[in-house]
């Protein structure tokens, strides 16, 4: 074959190449597609990565499913409603735990309770964006209730990372007058897990300081713990992750049972009452309540998960050169 044959059919070998290289390179990351009911699927790589449940039919937003890299649904796989509630052991309690979400109770002297859905967050509007390396974005607008008038307008921004490494960046906002967040476990930041991840069913919880366990690791900072189990004959976990530039550093509400949540609003309640009772008040025409924490969905226990390197990888991803 003479030359500048080889040269042409080379060179076309090497545009088809990356051609081909950009075409599956796009199809990689995160993406998002409406579902018939309207709905908001996030996908990774192009399988189904998560749900945003939003409609109007729901007291609060929250994501269900949500799968591991294995294709394992992390969460339980019922969202009850006041009519199933039932025992621990059957999964059927706490009707109000639904996926993943963001609420908490004790809000003003009427102590009003978003977090059992006594009171109602309505989710106003959700966009979604393509970020960097393969990121997707979610914006979602709430406004928390009090009755059917806003008294906090909530904006979290979410980064879904290749990864399955979340970032939230939650803003509250006083409507027109001062909102306080008293002292409470329940809240903020939330998962509740599969029926066979939990602890009680043979699962498993660490924190980033070597403490096991509901018991020793519940009421506790640190910056971050996972917690993993079987699904399905597959082990996943799913770690929640505290920010350093936080206000003040958060505790979890950790159980055996399934529920999974990070707060900074109860020093005395987790505490058991050593430390004092610390409310957060927002006032209106200040600048926004800002919170920042990382959810991580992985398969394997915390150590195969790389789960305190991944940390590391949140804190740069979110511009925070704080280590503890």
């Amino acid at each position: 074959m003479k030359p500048v044959v080889l040269l042409a059919s080379a060179l076309f070998l090497c545009l088809t190449a990356a051609s081909t290289f950009a075409v599956d390179r796009n199809s990689r990351g995160v993406s998002f597609q409406s579902t018939k009911d309207g709905q908001l699927e996030i996908q990774v790589d192009g399988k189904k990565f998560a749900v945003l449940n939003h409609g109007k039919e729901w007291n609060k937003p929250f994501l269900f499913p949500v799968h591991a890299p294995n294709g394992k649904n992390v969460l339980r796989d019922i969202v009850p409603t006041k009519a199933d509630a039932g025992s621990s052991k059957e999964g059927k309690d706490h009707f109000h735990h639904k996926g993943v979400w963001v609420s908490v109770d004790s809000v003003n002297d009427d102590r009003l309770n978003f977090w059992s859905e006594a009171s109602r967050i309505e989710c106003k509007g959700v966009e979604h964006s393509a970020g960097k390396n393969g990121s997707g974005q979610l914006t979602i607008t709430n406004n928390w209730l009090e009755g059917d008038k806003p008294l906090l307008q909530e904006e979290t921004t979410v980064t879904i990372h290749p990864s399955r490494l979340l970032t939230y960046h939650i803003e509250l906002s006083a409507i027109d007058r001062d909102v306080t967040i008293y002292d409470t476990k329940e809240g903020f930041f939330a998962v509740r897990l599969a029926h066979t991840m939990r602890e009680m069913e043979g699962g498993h919880i660490r924190n980033a300081d070597g403490l096991k366990g509901a018991k020793d690791c519940w009421g506790k900072p640190s910056p971050w713990i996972d917690y993993y189990g079987d699904v399905d004959g597959a082990t996943a976990g799913v770690t929640l992750m505290d920010h350093p530039g936080n206000f003040r550093e958060s505790r979890y509400h950790v159980r055996s049972y399934g529920l999974f949540s990070i707060s900074p609003f109860g020093p005395k309640k987790y505490s058991n009452g050593k430390e004092s009772e610390s409310p957060v008040t927002i006032r209106p025409g200040k600048e926004p309540f800002t919170l920042d924490y990382g959810l991580y969905i992985h398969d394997g226990d915390t150590e195969t998960a790389k789960v305190a390197d991944v940390y590391q990888q949140f804190l740069k991803v979110t511009g925070s050169q704080v280590f503890r």
